[in-house]
């Protein structure tokens, strides 16, 4: 890896900091979903890049291991199965998206939240038709 992406990630470890700072000390009682909102992208952030900054880390001092863990992540093998696990992700997500708007008038919700939640719905399969017909001139 490059050094900077190890800049990268200690800019991006404090900014995630400086957002938490605000969420808790900086923003009143008054506006406590926009102080959650911080706390949690700047948590978020913190705990992402301190991943990524140890796994460059040890990747600079296992150069083989890097590379191995390179090969497995391009391998056709591996690209099936994790599109295969997206795909069956999808289907799940699609049939539970089915159940929510009805959960969502049994516990009379506003009828905007509703439709927002049928839009979801409509969007999945939109994206679907859309990339089925681009992979099929594709392929």
């Amino acid at each position: 890896m490059k050094d900077n992406h190890t800049t990268r990630y200690i800019i991006f470890i404090l900014l995630g900091v400086i957002v938490l700072a605000v969420g808790i000390f900086v923003i009143g009682d008054n506006l406590k979903s926009i102080a959650g909102f911080c706390i949690g992208i700047g948590a978020g952030l913190i705990g992402m890049n301190v991943a990524n900054l140890i796994m460059n880390l040890y990747y600079r001092k296992h150069p083989a291991i890097k590379k191995q863990s390179d090969i497995e992540s391009k391998d056709e093998r591996t690209v099936a199965i994790t599109n295969k696990a997206k795909a069956k992700a999808f289907d799940i997500m699609i049939k539970i998206l089915i159940v929510i708007p009805f959960l969502m008038i049994l516990i009379d919700l506003p009828l905007w939240m509703i439709l927002a939640t049928v839009a979801l719905y409509v969007f999945g399969f939109c994206v679907q038709i859309y990339l089925t017909i681009r992979y099929s001139k594709e392929m």
